[in-house]
């Protein structure tokens, strides 16, 4: 069994083979609300393994340009999610790539995908997600039309008035980071 803490809700990893134009691009792609993330999920007693996986594919870039898993401790019954991030929802090829690459993880459950401008959006559970993949495929469907930065709820501002996120603070190292330590 893995340590979670109980202090970040978040451990991250980030995608470190990534040049410096294309940290340039998925930030340009955050910006624009174009990005989204694959969003497995598995169970307390296997999070540890999964997520050192994640951790190693996503550091040397089979997967996306960033990870993170949940970091609470969980609750009865209730699996923990892990995204994988993409840098542009609109790109099918790239997300065929990570799934795929998902896939050979030994992730064979059915596995939604959601844009960041729909958690933006304030949209969760069913009807959430943008496109779907059935257990153990490497295709998958569109569910709906994708959200925009327009969409966002106005908890989070006004899309115009927000800052741009910078390529350092996009790709900084976000603590904790990485697999989950040993287990005293």
């Amino acid at each position: 069994m893995v340590r979670i803490s109980t202090g970040q809700p978040w451990r991250y990893a980030t995608n470190t083979a990534l040049s410096q134009a294309e940290q340039g691009e998925v930030t340009a792609l955050c910006n624009a609300g174009f990005t989204g993330k694959w969003m497995p999920f598995t169970s307390p007693d296997r999070v540890g393994p999964v997520w050192a996986q994640i951790v190693e594919a996503t550091e040397a870039g089979r997967l996306g340009w960033a990870a993170k898993v949940d970091n609470q401790p969980p609750r009865p019954g209730r699996d923990l999610l892990i995204c994988v991030y993409t840098k542009d929802h609109r790109d099918t090829q790239d997300l065929t790539r990570v799934l795929a690459e998902l896939r050979e993880m030994g992730i064979d459950q059915r596995l939604s995908y959601k844009e960041d401008a729909a958690t933006m959006a304030l949209r969760y559970g069913g009807g959430a997600a943008l496109y779907v993949a059935q257990p153990g495929t490497t295709y998958f469907d569109r569910r709906r039309a994708p959200y925009g930065r327009d969409d966002q709820n106005a908890l989070f501002g006004e899309p115009d008035e927000q800052e741009e996120l910078t390529v350092e603070q996009m790709f900084r190292r976000k603590e904790p980071y990485g697999p989950f330590p040993p287990a005293p």
